[in-house]
């Protein structure tokens, strides 16, 4: 790329990053013209963009961000949910709230998800609730392999669905 006289979307994080880095001017100019800054998903920024965040931030020092550790999904791009913590750490006079209400699953769905990320030993302890009922009571099945676990969930819908307990349309698969 370079040889080109090109860049992709990395590179114009990265060179931003340096620029604001090593040019104190420039930093200075755009961080006195952004006085305010928000970002959402801040668990799956990665570290040049955090960089080009504190660089910006660093006259006005308002920034608002809006991450959870337990949901970083991205780090096979690039992404660092200690980006977090690093901002706890830079910003140690920041406000945290956390938002422990979920709106869109049931006890039972939270309750299995808490004692999957309680088992992180560098996650902020959180007690997750909703008002959604506790649900239906969690089912584990440990597969052979691939194929089995597939034919287990195609069977439980087609059970379910055929005694009308649900119907197929309220399940989803993620896989």
């Amino acid at each position: 790329l370079l040889a080109s006289n090109a860049l992709d979307f990395d590179d114009l994080l990265l060179w931003t990053a340096l620029l604001l880095e090593q040019d104190p001017a420039v930093r200075e100019r755009y961080a006195r013209r952004f006085e305010h800054m928000l970002v959402d998903e801040f668990q799956d920024t990665n570290q040049a963009q955090y960089s080009l965040l504190r660089h910006l931030a660093s006259f006005h020092r308002n920034l608002y961000v809006v991450g959870d550790t337990d949901q970083s999904i991205y780090g096979w791009r690039g992404a660092d949910y200690r980006n977090v913590q690093r901002f706890e750490k830079d910003y140690a006079d920041a406000q945290v709230i956390l938002l422990e209400q979920n709106y869109r699953s049931v006890q039972s769905i939270l309750d299995v998800a808490t004692a999957v990320i309680d088992r992180n030993p560098y996650r902020i302890p959180k007690r997750l609730f909703t008002q959604r009922g506790q649900g239906h009571k969690i089912t584990l099945y440990e597969a052979y392999d691939d194929r089995n676990e597939a034919e287990f969930v195609v069977e439980t819908i087609a059970t379910s669905a055929a005694r009308g307990q649900f119907k197929p349309g309220d399940f989803a698969v993620m896989y």
